[in-house]
């Protein structure tokens, strides 16, 4: 357990105190994000929800989740959908749902560019797509036309096509500020909310900072400023979160390290079968806890003690492997060493905080948020 100097003058932090810090902060997340959109909506009829977690679902045949009965489509049309009903910090569980999205991908940047399917050419290379377009033109029109290119893709904004393949933060609770990382960047979004970042190497980072205290501080702000609306979040709002990034690369990349840390830790929690998820859960609690005292130092304080750095830069390596979603048992069983060399070092005790970091961190815990 870490310990406070005593010899350092106190300062007492209000949660008022918090609040009125953050809320100067000047770079938002809008500084540091491409675009921030809501997604798709859900009630398009020429958007082709289906169900995937049916049994009698082949490569190509799926449910409808309007219909009965399983409809063909084909594979390479079909891309993940993902709203709040599967909220989870730190991790992604792979929706059931999947959309028919007749187009593209154009070379591989960060603002990837998306070529629709004209009729014709569905027609060719996905007929089974094309017939299922067709029977839902028919299903809702009358007017017995063929399809237009309007009916391969009805969106009022198509703008969100260039990030479907983009790796991106995922808002998945409406009630509190909570990030999960959607490493594979293809989930579309209807009532969650995606943000997208110019820098790919901040992912990690910014999924830390918006599942730690300090977002949970955030919404005051909202409050304060007569911005929130319903307790939702949305674009308007979200781009308005304060970001800082430390100003010592070693802590960033703790932070980064812990992160996906914590996304592999979720995952494993999530497909448990034979390891107690009590154990996965006091892993979690634990680098969750590193984290925010690494978050909030940099927010507010930047006085953590040196040596506790050094503990843990000694301990918490990073990889350039995608670890964070691997199945590999081992990776377990490293993060439980990591977590028992860091507590038993015999310097790790010694370690001290300012009265003024001991203060902040009871007023956070003694108003809810920690």
């Amino acid at each position: 357990m870490l310990h406070e100097d005593k010899g350092v003058e106190c300062m007492f932090w209000s949660k008022d105190n918090i609040i009125e810090r953050l809320s100067k902060i000047p770079r938002t997340l809008e500084d540091v994000s491409i675009e921030i959109f809501e997604g798709i909506p859900s009630t398009n009829d020429f958007i082709h929800k289906v169900n995937l977690s049916r049994g009698d679902c082949t490569n190509t045949s799926y449910i409808c989740r309007d219909l009965l009965r399983s409809v063909s489509i084909e594979q390479e049309l079909m891309y993940p959908y993902m709203d709040d009903s599967l909220s989870n910090e730190f991790a992604i569980n792979s929706s059931q749902y999947r959309f028919m999205l007749p187009y593209e991908i154009l070379g591989n940047n960060v603002r990837k560019e998306y070529r629709i399917f004209q009729p014709e050419e569905m027609k060719t290379r996905f007929p089974m797509a094309y017939k299922r377009l067709r029977e839902i033109k028919y299903k809702f029109r009358t007017d017995g036309e063929g399809l237009n290119s309007a009916d391969c893709y009805r969106l009022k904004n198509e703008s969100f096509l260039h990030y479907i393949n983009t790796p991106k933060i995922i808002i998945t609770d409406h009630y509190r500020l909570q990030a999960s990382y959607d490493f594979a960047g293809n989930h579309v979004f209807a009532e969650g909310i995606g943000i997208v970042l110019g820098d790919p190497t901040i992912y990690h980072y910014v999924t830390a900072v918006l599942n730690s205290s300090i977002s949970r501080v955030f919404p005051e702000i909202w409050n304060r400023e007569k911005v929130r609306e319903n307790s939702n979040l949305y674009p308007k709002v979200l781009k308005r979160f304060p970001i800082v990034f430390p100003e010592c690369e070693t802590v960033e990349t703790l932070i980064n390290t812990i992160s996906r840390y914590l996304i592999y830790l979720n995952i494993q929690k999530h497909t448990a079968k034979v390891y107690s998820l009590s154990n996965y859960q006091r892993l979690i609690e634990f680098y969750k806890r590193i984290a925010d005292l690494l978050i909030l130092d940099t927010y507010i304080t930047n006085d953590l003690d040196p040596k506790f750095i050094e503990i843990l830069a000694e301990n918490i390596v990073s990889s350039e492997d995608e670890f964070e979603y691997s199945n590999d048992m081992s990776l377990l069983i490293a993060l439980q060493g990591i977590k028992r060399n860091i507590l038993e070092n015999p310097d790790f005790r010694k370690c001290k905080f300012s009265n003024e970091f001991t203060n902040i961190l009871a007023t956070l815990k003694n108003n809810g948020v920690w």
